[in-house]
């Protein structure tokens, strides 16, 4: 039987850090290492409470995916921003009209304040991979994105919800 073939894509290079003296919020990592002891859990659970109440979302570490994962996840996720704006154009989400978000969210899509408009692009795919169309480049990658989807999902996400769950229900 023979072997997959894994898709070739381009290195993700981040970009430097910026040299602006800008007033950032500070980023949440949430350690999954603290899983391992009840009172490491009791802390995660508050960790996140905190990241999601005070800023809005968080960076997980030590989830399970090794670097080199982690490395190739950041790759595929350039692929869709490297096709023509008439192909992203066909994938554009309907976020004003049914509040979809899956697809393309182009720059300048919402309006700031005073005329100024916003400078984020993103491309937004649902859990189920499949649940919708995607661009030609991104089709051979679904695969490694449905895993990391799922990954995410049933080891990270569904974790730290069951036990969060559980010492709610166990306060009341």
């Amino acid at each position: 039987m023979p072997g997959t073939t894994i898709p070739e894509t381009p290195r993700h290079i981040p970009p430097p850090p910026t040299k602006e003296n800008l007033d950032f919020a500070d980023l949440a990592i949430i350690d999954l290492a603290k899983f391992d002891t009840p009172e490491g859990k009791a802390q995660l659970v508050q960790d996140v409470r905190n990241a999601m109440s005070t800023i809005g979302f968080f960076y997980v570490i030590n989830h399970g995916y090794t670097q080199e994962q982690t490395r190739r996840i950041f790759d595929i996720a350039e692929v869709p921003f490297n096709v023509t704006d008439e192909e992203k154009q066909k994938y554009v989400g309907k976020m004003k009209e049914n509040g979809s978000y899956q697809g393309y969210k182009p720059r300048q899509y919402w309006h700031i304040d005073a005329g100024i408009r916003d400078q984020i692009e993103h491309y937004n795919i649902h859990t189920d991979v499949h649940a919708k169309e995607h661009p030609e480049a991104l089709r051979p990658f679904l695969p490694e994105i449905d895993a990391f989807a799922r990954h995410n999902h049933f080891r990270v996400l569904l974790p730290l919800m069951r036990y969060r769950n559980k010492k709610d229900s166990m306060k009341n």
